[in-house]
């Protein structure tokens, strides 16, 4: 009787296969269940809630350059200006100060807390956009989308680190794959809420191909989307996001204070951690190399690649024509990237390893501005999209497994803020040089991805250098020789 639910619950953690093998995944789950570690994480509660996370921006994602171009269709007066890269612009801002300040903010009141509160304030988002705001509204709320987002995406790190050291693959591997999992089901959602009516008339009627290809882009809507179209996107964005808040306040942490984290007596503690954290020669190694360098390829991407799909023919005003494929593509390489991550992961990797993943990142971002066909640009992204998983771990879990335990959350949040700082430089100074009043008409959009690389490049060739005299993975002493 005891099998029936060891069973039950490998089978929900099949997965992990691909990380151990299945004695030691069980071993693992049953000692979790009869001794869980004081304030560990509760990973079977932040993987569903980190996965309707994700969804909230996945969705977005989809589906704001599409309600963009709507809103443009309806008032051009009004929304002229209005367009993704100006939404990207100042969603960035934020990650300048968000993220260090939700690792003080995890330093002092726990990550659980700040997560929580992060989640509620996303909230108020959609349905502020089911009103079709101004303008300048839209502006203020790509700001607010970017705190928020920036508060969530370092306490959620910072929070999947506090397991025990043998299960710290298995943790990164669950944020990262709830990053892709969620990420892949919201484009399928958000179309199929676009087209909703349409869909539904095909299945009623028995058209399950004719559905399936609509879905899936294989064949043309009947007619565009248009605003009203969106407003049940952000009912469903609404609902997830409130639900998911309330599983991580409630119940995504073991009751007690985490082993490896020494208690907060008040604020001159944190700022203690803080001048601490500023002396640590590693650290600023790590964050101007792979956090200030490299962040730029992860932005060029996020910025650029709508208009790259609109020059291949991918996205054609509000019409979706294989922009739901691109976006499919992107987070279903994001499964295998986490299950990859989550390989290397608590290994303590050597600087060796950054370096490498910097440079072959780097080449991937170019391919992305060079793909000069369709085909091109889905193999360049499928390679960019695993490696991206790879680059968020090492502004992340990488950089703390370098770092004293009790500065996790101050290190990844000031590494964090450094990269989106970087990017947010990076955002203006690229929409100012390549707006599309500056640019010839049939400019392709590639030379931005080509400027971020050749940064990125220099970010891991100075890591080398600077690995090469002082390693980032220290060297463990010799056991002492028994006499």
């Amino acid at each position: 009787m005891l099998g029936v639910p060891i069973l039950e619950r490998f089978q929900v953690q099949s997965v992990w296969e691909l990380l151990k093998g299945r004695e030691r995944l069980m071993r693992d789950e049953n000692s979790e269940v009869e001794s869980p570690l004081p304030g560990s994480a509760r990973l079977s509660v932040v993987f569903p809630a980190a996965v309707a996370g994700f969804l909230y921006v996945a969705m977005l994602e989809y589906s704001l350059p599409l309600y963009i171009s709507a809103l443009r269709e309806s008032n051009p007066q009004v929304y002229e200006h209005v367009t993704w890269e100006m939404v990207m612009k100042f969603q960035i801002i934020p990650f300048a100060v968000a993220p260090i300040l939700a690792g003080v903010l995890a330093r002092r009141y726990g990550e659980r807390r700040v997560w929580c509160f992060a989640l509620l304030g996303k909230v108020i988002i959609p349905p502020i956009l089911a009103l079709h705001p101004h303008a300048n509204l839209l502006s203020l709320l790509a700001m607010w989308q970017g705190l928020t987002t920036a508060l969530i995406w370092t306490s959620g790190l910072s929070l999947s680190q506090m397991v025990s050291p043998s299960r710290k693959g298995r943790a990164n591997a669950t944020m990262l794959m709830a990053l892709g999992l969620g990420s892949l089901i919201g484009p399928i959602v958000g179309r199929y809420l676009l087209h909703r009516a349409e869909l539904n008339e095909l299945i009623l009627s028995g058209g399950w191909l004719e559905a399936l290809k609509l879905m899936f882009n294989l064949a043309r809507p009947i007619t565009a989307p248009v605003l009203q179209n969106f407003n049940e996107i952000f009912l469903v964005l609404t609902i997830t996001t409130f639900v998911s808040s309330i599983a991580i306040g409630l119940w995504a942490q073991h009751a007690g204070r985490f082993s490896a984290d020494q208690a907060v007596t008040g604020w001159g503690h944190v700022v203690g951690d803080l001048g601490r954290l500023v002396t640590n020669r590693r650290f600023w190694a790590i964050v101007i190399c792979l956090c200030i360098l490299g962040a730029p390829c992860i932005h060029a991407s996020n910025q650029y690649l709508p208009r790259r799909a609109d020059v291949l023919g991918l996205k054609k005003g509000s019409s979706d024509t294989g922009w739901i494929w691109l976006n499919l593509l992107k987070t279903i390489m994001w499964l295998p990237g986490g299950a990859a991550v989550g390989m290397l992961a608590g290994r303590r990797a050597s600087g060796r390893a950054a370096v490498t993943i910097a440079c072959v990142f780097a080449v991937a971002t170019v391919a992305c501005g060079y793909s000069r066909t369709s085909a091109e640009l889905f193999a360049a992204v499928i390679a960019f999209e695993f490696l991206r998983q790879f680059m968020r771990w090492l502004f992340t879990g990488y950089l703390s497994e370098h770092m004293p335990s009790d500065l996790r959350s101050t290190a990844i949040g000031l590494s964090v803020t450094f990269a989106g700082l970087s990017s947010t430089i990076y955002a203006w100074w690229a929409d100012w040089l390549w707006k599309t009043g500056n640019v010839p008409a049939d400019f392709r959009y590639d030379t931005p991805f080509l400027a971020a690389a050749i940064l990125g490049v220099i970010g891991a060739l100075l890591l080398a250098v600077y690995d090469r005299f002082d390693p980032i993975r220290e060297r463990q002493s010799p056991a002492p020789v028994a006499t």
